[in-house]
């Protein structure tokens, strides 16, 4: 056994290969058949990947809404064969993003069978794949699944979890690379040939963010000990960071910022699209229906909460991300589905609003921590949305049906107040139904929307009451049975 073999550059050609073997079987991997499973650097994949979306006209980050120009971004780094390092708060899509760049990877690849990092059969770079290529005649393959690598910041992380414990010494009495004594790969080593993602790089020790400055720049690793690991690491590196002051952010030692390229990650740029990341990321995906002026409460609630120019928003400290949305839409969801209702109503945010409380007070913070005073917040916030969404929903009554409409509420007030708990015969008022109709076309939302007009009309003119979380009463209004 060559103890050179631990440094040496192996590359294999067809004509010096040895015989290789697939489930029992021999193969030839440089046939059209396999031809694209090994060989190539992890950053060719994504790059070859990318330019067959731009060649037939197809965004490569589906799952990514809005942020154009932060995907264009993405796009030039991973082309230029770049770190990237996503800068922005908590929940705004930092992992979702870079787990939609590791969908660029091949869906398998082959490696060397037994590798504990998945070794290339033609590049191998662990010491006990050099000698199985350079040694033996047959070498048995296997597939493996492309790879993302989650690395959390962690201020207590050790050498050994984050790269491995190698053994030189043990190397050079004879063991073998793949011996328990010797190595037991790190959670970086396991990404060689995948991706490596760093969740708050900042995090990590100072000491071990220094050995990731050679990662970086030349794909290898010294120990804090002087030995260069004998392994170059062929992965695509993306990591995350909160932006400076922010609560918990760790420092980024500069050296290691130059060797990244800093994309910012923002909160989504309009309702819709807070609305759209809502609904996909929901865990309750079928249920009640959630007509589309409550999906607008819900976010707009989460909205306010992130401006600062507002009269509520100011007093935020920390703000709600595109989780409190999501769970927003699950709770009230959640709600309706225990309440039997086909569609979420008003009634599913609680009578003080305490469906919306449960989504909110631990995702945002206030400059002077109360609970009292933050529910107290949060209740002006869903005031304050629903009174927007209201004034919306108003505006869609038509003027020639306004005392039409208000007669007939009236007479369905007339002996006991409206209850939108409770199923209505809608039909037996032609006027409120045509505004229903102007609302939504959707029959599993016309009591949903019964109630959001009733709601609308109560808030912008006064002209109803409402006596309990349920009910309501026309008050400004005479029904057709009194005037006769």
């Amino acid at each position: 056994m060559e103890v050179d073999y631990i440094f040496e550059d192996v590359k294999v050609r067809k004509s010096s290969a040895p015989i290789y073997t697939l489930n029992g079987e021999e193969i030839d991997i440089w046939s059209d058949e396999y031809i694209n499973y090994h060989s190539k650097s992890i950053v060719d994949y994504v790059r070859e990947a990318l330019l067959k979306y731009e060649k037939e006209g197809k965004d490569p980050f589906p799952e990514i809404v809005g942020k154009e120009s932060e995907k264009e971004m993405v796009k030039n780094a991973l082309m230029s064969g770049s770190n990237i390092l996503f800068k922005g708060k908590k929940g705004y899509g930092k992992t979702t993003f870079s787990k939609a760049i590791a969908k660029l990877l091949p869906e398998k690849l082959l490696a060397i069978k037994g590798c504990k990092v998945h070794d290339d059969p033609t590049r191998p770079t662990c010491f006990s794949c050099k000698r199985k290529i350079l040694e033996k005649d047959r070498v048995e393959l296997t597939w493996f699944p492309r790879k993302w690598i989650r690395i959390p910041g962690d201020p207590m992380m050790t050498t050994r979890q984050l790269i491995g414990g190698i053994s030189i010494q043990k190397i050079k009495e004879g063991y073998d690379l793949d011996h328990p004594e010797v190595f037991s790969p790190g959670r970086l080593l396991k990404a060689h040939r995948g991706m490596a993602y760093f969740d708050e790089l900042g995090a990590i020790p100072s000491a071990l963010q220094t050995l990731l400055h050679e990662l970086f720049e030349e794909k290898q690793i010294t120990t804090p000990e002087g030995d260069i690991i004998p392994m170059r690491i062929d992965t695509i590196t993306i990591a995350s960071t909160n932006p400076a002051n922010y609560r918990g952010t760790a420092d980024i030692k500069e050296p290691l910022l130059d060797r990244m390229e800093e994309i910012p990650i923002g909160p989504p740029a309009t309702i819709e699209e807070e609305i759209e990341i809502g609904l996909r990321n929901m865990t309750l995906k079928k249920g009640a229906e959630i007509p589309y002026w409550h999906l607008k409460i819900l976010a707009t609630i989460v909205r306010l909460a992130r401006d600062k120019e507002g009269k509520i928003g100011s007093k935020i400290e920390f703000e709600p991300s595109c989780r409190a949305t999501i769970k927003l839409f699950d709770h009230v969801r959640a709600s309706a589905i225990r309440k039997g209702r086909s569609s979420v109503m008003l009634l599913d945010y609680g009578c003080k609003y305490e469906t919306i409380k449960l989504g909110l007070r631990s995702r945002l913070g206030l400059e002077y921590e109360d609970e009292n005073e933050k529910d107290k917040v949060i209740e002006k916030l869903a005031d304050e949305a629903i009174n927007k969404v209201c004034m919306e929903v108003y505006a869609k009554i038509p003027r020639t049906e306004f005392s039409m409409l208000m007669e007939e509420l009236a007479d369905m007030s007339s002996r006991n107040p409206i209850d939108v708990s409770k199923k209505i015969n809608l039909e037996r008022y032609p006027a409120v139904l045509r505004v229903i109709r102007k609302i939504t076309s959707n029959r599993k939302e016309f009591y949903s929307a019964f109630e959001i007009l009733i709601e609308s009309i109560r808030r912008c003119t006064g002209l109803i009451e409402k006596v309990d979380p349920d009910k309501y009463v026309c008050t400004g209004y005479s029904s057709r049975k009194t005037r006769m």
